[in-house]
């Protein structure tokens, strides 16, 4: 479950000149990477990774400095990392993409950057996390125009900032398609831990009332 994959999917319906270039500032795991390896991007961390639970040999992704760098497809930062060289890295990479996760962060409010982008020509998406049962099993549930989500629940959310609006449409038709499917995916996998916790119950609730020496081995 990602809310990266809508952004994957339209690249390769719109993919640009040369290889797609994906930036990790900062990231929480291997596989938030490895699904642009995957897909045949170029991967890279910058400068000051934080991702201290990534091995890069693994995704495979590597080290690239700021002057090693000539073309960004998507820069991705986790919110938490966010620092005073993030808009500059932006604004001289111009990257097609820019995403940044907010979701899961604890991050009260992320509008001053979601301004900020706005401010450098970005058309603001929001991608809209869902993890309301008890089983607290996460997935994406609705990508749309971040203006959508009035007021926003930052701590749910991923900002996709998309400097071309035919892209965006792109994004925003697979993100339907994709959430969709995530639901259905979903409510599979709740259903099936439901079943599996009730039988569970029934089992412990069914030793509890059984004599002790049932269960005994006999002679």
């Amino acid at each position: 479950m990602s809310s990266d994959i809508p952004i994957i999917l339209a690249f390769d319906l719109q993919p640009p000149a040369g290889k797609p270039a994906a930036l990790f500032l900062s990231a929480v795991s291997a596989p938030q990477m490895q699904q642009y390896a995957t897909a045949g991007w170029d991967v890279m961390a910058a400068t000051g990774f934080a991702g201290a639970k990534v091995d890069l040999a693994a995704v495979p992704a590597r080290s690239a400095g700021d002057d090693e760098i000539s073309a960004v497809t998507l820069l991705s930062c986790e919110a938490p990392h966010l620092n005073r060289d993030t808009a500059g890295r932006i604004a001289r990479w111009r990257p097609a993409v820019v995403k940044i996760n907010c979701a899961f962060h604890n991050i009260a409010d992320a509008q001053p950057v979601a301004d900020t982008l706005a401010a450098n020509g970005y058309h603001l998406l929001g991608a809209h996390w869902r993890d309301d049962n008890s089983f607290h099993i996460r997935a994406v549930d609705e990508i749309s125009p971040l203006s959508v989500f009035d007021p926003p629940s930052w701590d749910q959310l991923d900002i996709i900032a998309v400097r071309d609006a035919g892209l965006v449409r792109a994004i925003l038709t697979l993100g339907r398609l994709y959430a969709g499917e995530e639901a259905r995916i979903l409510e599979l996998r709740v259903g099936n831990m439901v079943r599996s916790d009730t039988i569970a119950r029934l089992e412990d609730a069914l030793v509890a009332h059984q004599p002790s020496d049932v269960f005994k081995l006999r002679k």
